[in-house]
């Protein structure tokens, strides 16, 4: 079973062996590996699926803030996360150009995670449980456009899956907090879906990641270098 922290060393680690140098359109420097999947089916390091059945999303902040998944080198950590985590509870977009919260909360003036859940709750088998970041009409012009660009929640055998899509991923800075913010989706969903669900309840599963380009900056590589180093 693969948890976000071992997901993200080895992606790290695999970036600075195996990536090749290149520049963004925008000119950044960096390391970067093509065409990335992961199955994270044990987020959060439980070492049992059954775990998830009893995993809540105000424990998983807790846990958290706690510091119990900080993971030394790593730029973001305890406090931070849990805000970071936190946020998807707020869908306002805060007075940046986007959040992922507003995105897939308010944005399109639809709540897309409430649309997943009822596309489930009518049929459990769906495949239509889909929320989507990128707005064309808005997004054509502008440099900063949402890396996440696509979830999908997938219900098989009573267990949820959450599956991500990222056009471009930030994997030394970005990548474990982003896990963890997907991660806590999925279990909100479950959470969700199993107070409305009249027969078996449905178990969290883990994340399905997908991510076109996996990068790391030239100006992080010391850093990344150093996180691997620490945690042989």
């Amino acid at each position: 079973m693969l948890s976000i922290n071992q997901c993200y060393l080895d992606f790290v680690k695999k970036i600075l062996n195996q990536g090749k140098e290149t520049y963004k359109d925008s000119n950044h420097h960096l390391k970067e590996s093509l065409g990335n999947f992961y199955i994270i089916d044990d987020p959060l390091n439980l070492k049992f699926a059954a775990k998830y059945q009893h995993m809540t999303t105000d424990m998983m902040l807790n846990e958290i803030k706690s510091g119990k998944y900080d993971i030394e080198g790593c730029p973001i950590k305890s406090d931070a996360l849990y805000e970071y985590v936190k946020s998807f509870e707020n869908s306002d977009d805060q007075g940046f150009v986007y959040t992922y919260p507003n995105r897939i909360l308010a944005h399109f003036d639809v709540d897309q995670f409430e649309v997943m859940k009822k596309r489930m709750l009518h049929a459990i088998g769906s495949n239509r449980a889909v929320a989507v970041t990128y707005d064309p009409k808005l997004d054509q012009d502008r440099e900063d456009i949402p890396c996440l660009q696509f979830l999908q929640c997938i219900v098989r055998n009573n267990e949820l899956t959450i599956h991500c899509l990222f056009r471009s991923n930030d994997i030394f800075g970005a990548f474990y907090s982003n896990m963890f913010f997907i991660a806590y989706i999925g279990i909100k969903m479950k959470e969700e879906l199993n107070k409305e669900l009249l027969g078996e309840k449905v178990n969290f599963g883990g994340i399905h990641y997908h991510s076109t380009s996996g990068h790391i900056y030239s100006n992080d590589m010391k850093a990344a270098k150093k996180l691997i180093a620490i945690n042989k």
